[in-house]
């Protein structure tokens, strides 16, 4: 099952430790901006098999709007994985939402 979280689901998640997020743009989408403490994990890159969830910590997918993080959320479901996080609208809706990016 895929669950789409809100921004501001995901912010609270993350500032209260319970989730990490993954952020799945290629590397110099990455590199001009992103979510602080966002983990960058490239979809070209991606391999559902050797990706591996924590059990204390939620892992949120996230991209630029939803469809790269939805890409990646359904092959972690095909190997099994039965609940898969991404945020809905991505970084594009993380800014609308008026939360912080860092910007190089």
């Amino acid at each position: 099952m895929l669950v789409e979280l809100k921004p501001q689901d995901v912010k609270d998640q993350i500032n209260s430790g319970e989730a990490v997020l993954v952020d799945v743009r290629e590397p110099s989408e990455y590199e001009d901006e992103r979510v602080p403490g966002a983990f960058l994990m490239p979809l070209s890159l991606f391999n559902s098999e050797q990706f591996i969830i924590p059990t204390a910590t939620r892992v949120i997918l996230m991209c630029k709007i939803g469809g790269r993080s939805a890409q990646a959320a359904e092959q972690l479901m095909n190997t099994g994985i039965e609940t898969v996080y991404h945020m809905g609208g991505g970084i594009e809706a993380w800014k609308a939402s008026g939360f912080e990016v860092q910007v190089y």
